[in-house]
């Protein structure tokens, strides 16, 4: 059992558990540690009911590693951010899942060109934190620089104003930004 917090596969709902209906299914939060015979311990944190229907199927496995790297990096308020975009998407709120989705990937890139020597005295420096790192050929043009500074420009576009998102942009957001996330922990500051 691993060591980070973590969510059980999703399976389909037992009948009669929560009046479930077809499409959804129950995911179980647990925090793992270890007692002090270091054996893992799990202590369930939470449940929650998720649609699995596509879009709004959320990303269990890439979720629960990138809210551990969070975690491991103290990188609170990425973590609450992306907590909030998930919500956001289950619920259907596609603009505030997005406008979430930007302010994590924000985090994210400040906080790793800031590891690397970018300084920044204000919000908003996202932009910034990417030239940087692409300038400091850190996270060269030809090696995913373009990627990571066009996907910083699309989560600008039809973000969190009302009407403007739809399901499917909003769970692609999510698969993007998840995924860029991971790559950029991956990359600057990997697990030991």
């Amino acid at each position: 059992m691993p060591k980070v917090r973590g969510r059980w596969a999703e399976r389909p709902c037992p009948r009669g558990l929560l009046g479930c209906v077809d499409g959804f299914g129950l995911v179980a939060e647990y925090e793992t540690s270890e007692d002090m015979f270091s054996r893992p311990t799990a202590t369930l944190t939470g449940v929650r009911v998720l649609p699995l229907d596509e879009p709004r199927a959320p990303l269990s496995d890439e979720i629960t590693a990138l809210e551990h790297d969070f975690d491991r990096l103290g990188m609170t308020v990425a973590k609450n951010c992306y907590r909030q975009a998930v919500d956001n998407l289950v619920e259907q709120h596609f603009e505030a899942a997005n406008g979430q989705l930007r302010a994590m990937f924000e985090a994210v890139v400040v906080h790793m060109a800031t590891a690397h020597g970018f300084t920044t005295t204000q919000q908003g420096a996202g932009g910034a934190a990417i030239a940087y790192l692409i300038a400091e050929d850190l996270l060269p043009v030809t090696d995913s620089g373009n990627f990571v500074r066009a996907l910083w420009q699309i989560t600008h576009t039809n973000g969190p104003h009302p009407g403007t998102s739809y399901a499917g942009e909003a769970h692609f957001r999510l698969q993007a930004v998840t995924g860029a996330a991971r790559y950029l922990i991956d990359r600057f500051t990997p697990a030991q």
